[in-house]
């Protein structure tokens, strides 16, 4: 049985990124098919429409700090139970790292190997790493970065900004901005008078959202918090105005939900607030979320970290102190989470499954030549290979999470 190529494209297109990695092995004009980058950014479209809808995320990253990365898939199983699986990368096994940033998929990590450290872009999807030159001065786990993709040049930007770490303890630190393209595999600084008068916590990851990268800073009489925004394409910074809450000074996490620019606002009462942005000016606020009761003393230092939400509608957020929890809106309620296979964790990054290779930029694997490759091989497409795509189509569309990833998390 033979169909014609732009159906069977238009089929694997729909699947989940799973079910093409294994595809992948059918023929050699279905490995050349997905990876193609125009399949593999319109197969990431897919998922975007998707995530923008619902806000759900395929997977979840505990980061160890000092000994491997761990998965936990935000679906719960019929116990109610998560199960945090090893993703594959042994470059972070018994080494301090952190994540810094991710965008369609690719994690963006600084490693402490005792030597220079290194930095690297991972997909854990499809398990393929790239280790990036390290820009001058470098400082491992004690530097600022972010990810982000810029559509009009068609490739990612990794962004390096002015630690807050580095301006307290390095001697004659001197801030810099420096942006590192993958397709041209080189560092180049912005004039100095364009770095921002602040610094950010090496700890906190950045946000993408809204064409931008975002980071949650301190003013320089540390009196109130700043975001700052880098806009990927006319590469400038800004400062997004806070949101109207009368506790604009107490911003305790900013990230994305539906792909949308988010923060918490906590009042030393009852309440934490939620707000949200779509295009750095006007903000909504989404919820209104009581404080749990009896909380750990940990805890008061407002470390909610909301993550994704469930099918649903409910908000899944890790409590410190408490661990994972849904908060229901509809009858503002908490349920734990049961997470099994990690006793700690330092980070939690949402991420959606892509096949976006760190390798180029985009799954840039000559495009000319694997266009002509599939045109040629085809018609050697077996029986088997369109069984599996049939079943796999299946169990695509009834895939709950295969349709409903989100691009930045």
């Amino acid at each position: 049985m033979d169909l014609p190529e732009d159906i069977i494209a238009d089929i694997l297109r729909r699947l989940p990124v799973k079910t093409l990695v294994r595809f992948r092995c059918v023929s050699k004009s279905w490995r050349s098919l997905i990876a193609d980058p125009t399949f593999v950014r319109t197969h990431l479209s897919r998922l975007i429409k998707s995530h923008i809808a619902f806000g759900t995320a395929s997977r979840i990253v505990l980061s160890r700090y000092a000994d491997r990365l761990l998965s936990l898939q935000h679906h719960l199983n019929d116990e109610g139970v998560a199960v945090a699986e090893e993703l594959g990368l042994d470059l972070v096994k018994d080494l301090p790292y952190y994540v810094k940033g991710h965008c369609d998929g690719l994690i963006c990590l600084v490693i402490n190997n005792g030597d220079k450290g290194l930095l690297v872009l991972y997909n854990p999807s499809i398990r393929v790493h790239r280790k990036l030159p390290i820009p001058r001065n470098y400082r491992s786990t004690r530097e600022v970065f972010g990810i982000g993709y810029d559509p009009t040049i068609n490739d990612y930007k990794i962004v390096r900004v002015p630690s807050m770490y580095c301006r307290m303890k390095v001697k004659d630190y001197v801030p810099r901005v420096e942006i590192f393209t993958l397709k041209s595999n080189t560092w180049r600084a912005l004039p100095d008078e364009e770095t921002p008068p602040y610094f950010v916590e090496h700890v906190f990851q950045a946000t993408n959202a809204n064409g931008g990268i975002y980071w949650l800073c301190e003013d320089r009489d540390a009196s109130r918090c700043v975001i700052l925004r880098f806009d990927l394409v006319q590469e400038k910074f800004s400062v997004v105005p806070a949101a109207p809450d009368e506790f604009h000074w107490s911003i305790t996490w900013l990230g994305s939900l539906k792909d949308s620019l988010s923060v918490i606002h906590s009042q030393r009462t009852s309440h934490i607030h939620i707000w949200s942005t779509k295009d750095d000016k006007n903000w909504t606020k989404l919820f209104s979320i009581p404080k749990l009761q009896g909380l750990n003393p940990s805890v008061y230092s407002f470390r909610y970290t909301p993550l994704c939400y469930t099918e649903t509608g409910a908000l899944l957020m890790n409590i410190r102190g408490e661990g994972f929890m849904m908060y229901d809106p509809r009858d503002n309620s908490f349920r734990q989470v049961e997470v099994r296979g990690v006793e700690h964790h330092l980070q939690e990054t949402v991420y959606c499954e892509s096949l976006v290779s760190p390798s180029l930029g985009n799954g840039d694997e000559n495009e000319a030549s694997g266009r002509e490759d599939r045109r040629s091989r085809l018609a050697d497409t077996t029986a088997r290979g369109i069984r599996l795509l049939v079943l796999g189509f299946k169990r695509g569309m009834s895939f709950n999470g295969g349709g409903r990833s989100g691009r930045r998390g």
